[in-house]
């Protein structure tokens, strides 16, 4: 740490010569000019720090006795570092003052000792601030002026500099207040060879803030209430000061609810009541909670809550499968894309549904484990299909749009959403093999109703019932008939003809006995097979085999 030119002070010598002496030799004039200059060579050194008195102050300096042949001579600019007048530095010293000073340069032959005492005042400046710096001791300091970049002042009348990052822990950006005030600081930085002593307020500011934190760390328990300020909101939760250390209330703690951005539901200066959920000293985190003080909304959903019960909500999300409405704070229903129409199924919610959207629903099913709400939107609407069987008896004759070409048959709409279809048996007399050769999707097409099914939500519909009839060629008169079905009549005994039904006016099929209530839609799947049967019966193709087998 220290220069060349500054060495430790060689300690001063004794008059040896004169000690090894006895007072009985002689001493000659010339053999004591001898060892006197021997003994100035000795006691006056360079680099040594030696005490004196001040003579006088002249015009060049202040003459010091040094003990030696002639006096040292202290240069004004080797008096302080400090930016004094001349009339000031001649008043700095008065002769009798007793002044440590450091040899600068010894010159015999010219009868002359250069002495500095500001080089004296800094290596022993010195020597106190690494014993700060190597103690880690903090120190109190005068700020004298501000500087680009920070605060300069002086320890031991050695110019230190306080950068503008280590004034305070945040960042202060106007530095004038803090000229003239008596901060505490340490030291962080020290160079000798360089002159550069460096210092830092933030450290002491930092150590006070952690043992703070560690007291309220200690404090804190899981489960305990705690009240404080909001100081920050983020994306992904909110701050809240606890006093010397913050607490986290991450987003999914802050209400049982739905919401974007968590500003939505705190601003920063709010008070806010929270949970200790975790504490951590080691890292020195807290984690809070807000809505652990609120109860939860599924705990009493049944209560409030019962199936078939009308309810109001927000649409919040759309997925492809449903929309999810919010009931209340925390409390959202599914109603799923099924639900949401009598007529057709969307492809997607958004097109019967928009996000933020206030809808009314009807509780399809509770279950507050799961956390699930089933919620319907269509049973907020009349069922078009109960009212079908009035409105289009079997034989009622009705003109539709084709929506759709199959190999098994053609749909027809009969209103907006309500489909039926039309067999590939049912569509002409004559065999057909590819229905969109004939029939295109678009076009209007004239059909009878044979049947309407409003559990299963099906529609049996006819085009050849209105076509005329073919006439029988002489071949098809003559060709034997041969007996079709399980009901071939028995021989010698004529087969009983069942009466062909009839699509009178007025006429009441068992299948308008039709309670939604008993048995709602959806829950019966719809099997191809069965749909044929039907038709062919309603066709009444057993009774003609029973015709020909009579035959």
């Amino acid at each position: 740490m220290e220069d060349k030119d500054t060495q430790t002070p060689a300690p001063e010598a004794g008059n040896q010569a004169h000690e090894n002496q006895t007072p009985s030799e002689p001493v000659t004039m010339e053999q004591a000019l001898e060892e006197a200059s021997a003994r100035l060579e000795r006691e006056i050194r360079r680099g040594q720090l030696i005490k004196g008195t001040v003579v006088f102050v002249g015009n060049e300096g202040v003459a010091v006795d040094v003990g030696a042949k002639v006096e040292g001579i202290i240069p004004f600019n080797q008096l302080t570092d400090e930016p004094l007048s001349e009339e000031e530095l001649k008043n700095l010293l008065q002769p009798g003052d007793e002044v440590e000073v450091y040899v600068v340069r010894v010159d015999l032959s010219e009868n002359a000792i250069v002495l500095s005492k500001k080089r004296a005042d800094a290596d022993k400046a010195w020597r106190k601030v690494v014993e700060l710096y190597e103690n880690g001791e903090p120190v109190e300091v005068t700020i004298r002026e501000k500087v680009r970049g920070g605060l300069v002042t002086y320890i031991e009348g050695l110019r230190a500099f306080l950068p503008a990052s280590q004034v305070d822990i945040k960042r202060v950006n106007d530095l004038d207040g803090f000229v003239g005030q008596t901060l505490p600081v340490k030291i962080i930085e020290l160079s000798r060879k360089k002159g550069r002593i460096i210092l830092s307020r933030r450290v002491l500011l930092e150590e006070e803030q952690k043992r703070l934190r560690q007291q309220v760390l200690q404090s804190l328990e899981p489960g305990q209430e705690v009240e404080g300020a909001v100081v920050e909101v983020t994306e992904f939760g909110v701050f809240v000061n606890l006093g010397h250390i913050d607490g986290l209330v991450h987003r999914s703690e802050l209400t049982w609810g739905r919401f974007e951005h968590p500003r939505e539901v705190v601003q920063v200066g709010d008070q806010v009541r929270a949970r200790v959920l975790s504490v951590d000293p080691e890292r020195e985190r807290v984690n809070l909670s807000i809505k652990a003080l609120t109860p939860d909304p599924w705990e009493t959903v049944s209560e409030r809550y019962e199936v078939g019960q009308r309810v109001r909500g927000k649409v919040v999300g759309l997925t492809p499968f449903g929309a999810f409405l919010e009931v209340e704070p925390g409390l959202e229903g599914l109603i799923h894309v099924s639900e949401m129409s009598w007529t057709k199924r969307p492809k997607h919610p958004s097109e019967v549904l928009k996000e933020g959207e206030e809808v009314e629903a009807v509780v399809l099913r509770i279950d507050p484990e799961a956390r699930r709400l089933s919620l319907g939107l269509r049973q907020t609407m009349p069922d078009p299909w109960k009212e079908l069987p009035e409105k289009y008896p079997p034989g009622t004759v009705i003109k539709g749009k084709i929506t759709g070409v199959t190999e098994f048959g053609v749909f027809v709409e009969l209103e907006p959403g309500i489909e039926g279809l039309v067999h590939i048996s049912e569509l002409d007399y004559a065999r057909i093999e590819n229905p969109a050769e004939q029939f295109k999707k678009g076009e209007e097409l004239e059909v009878v109703i044979l049947q309407i099914d409003p559990v299963e939500q099906r529609i049996s519909l006819s085009r050849k019932r209105l076509l005329p009839p073919p006439v029988p060629t002489e071949k098809e008169e003559e060709r034997p008939k041969r007996a079709k079905g399980k009901r071939a009549a028995k021989k010698g005994r004529p087969a009983e003809r069942r009466p062909r039904p009839e699509y009178a006016v007025g006429a009441e099929p068992a299948y308008t006995q039709y309670d939604s209530s008993v048995a709602p839609s959806g829950q019966a799947s719809v099997k191809l097979g069965d749909l044929y049967g039907d038709l062919l019966a309603n066709l009444g193709l057993e009774e003609e085999g029973a015709e020909e087998a009579q035959s």
